[in-house]
């Protein structure tokens, strides 16, 4: 019986892996032809610059087998340009544009990844390049992203793929500071007589 169940767990995973994977495959197409359209378009965003996106020296130093160094020496600095789009949404049921606009921006802000689909229909999971203030949370590309999510953009940095994941780490210089809070309104003063 215990073996019948963790079949039947197993081949439901399977499948639900395939569907998944059916869908992304499915939406693939439904890029290219959106990316022909926006083809056209202007970019509305440009963050950092491919002549300036190298490894950071806390990505070096993070680097600390032969093995995680040989990884590093595959990264190109790369521009990339197309929709940046909220990742979880995109890859389980297609979602992007203007219309998830609502949806993606809860989903990122509560800590979803974003990413940009290219003019080829190619997934980057954008990144903040620095290792250590990614790891430490000192970094957020939410204030940079979040205002762009479903708009054209052009982002450089550290392109990366392994194992058919493609991942863009934009340098943390090239990333906008957070939006301060709007200031409190002022206490009305009194009248005086």
């Amino acid at each position: 019986m215990k073996k019948l169940l963790i079949l039947a767990a197993a081949a439901a995973f399977s499948a639900c892996a395939c569907a998944a994977s059916a869908r992304a495959a499915e939406a693939k197409p439904e890029a290219k032809k959106a990316a022909k359209k926006k083809g056209a378009e202007p970019v509305a965003a440009t963050v950092g610059e491919k002549k300036s996106a190298k490894w950071s020296d806390t990505t070096e130093k993070a680097a600390a087998t032969p093995e995680q160094k040989a990884v590093l020496k595959h990264g190109k600095a790369t521009s990339v340009t197309g929709e940046l789009v909220e990742v979880s949404c995109f890859l389980q049921l297609g979602k992007r544009g203007e219309k998830h606009v609502p949806c993606g921006t809860k989903c990122i802000q509560n800590g979803q990844p974003m990413g940009i689909v290219d003019d080829k229909g190619t997934l980057y999971v954008l990144f903040a390049e620095a290792h250590d203030p990614r790891r430490d949370g000192q970094v957020d590309l939410k204030a940079t992203f979040l205002p762009l999510l479903a708009k054209r953009v052009t982002v450089s940095g550290m392109a990366e793929e392994h194992k058919g994941v493609h991942a863009l780490y934009v340098d943390t210089g090239a990333l906008g500071a957070p939006a301060a809070p709007a200031p409190a309104p002022a206490a009305p003063t009194p009248a005086t007589p």
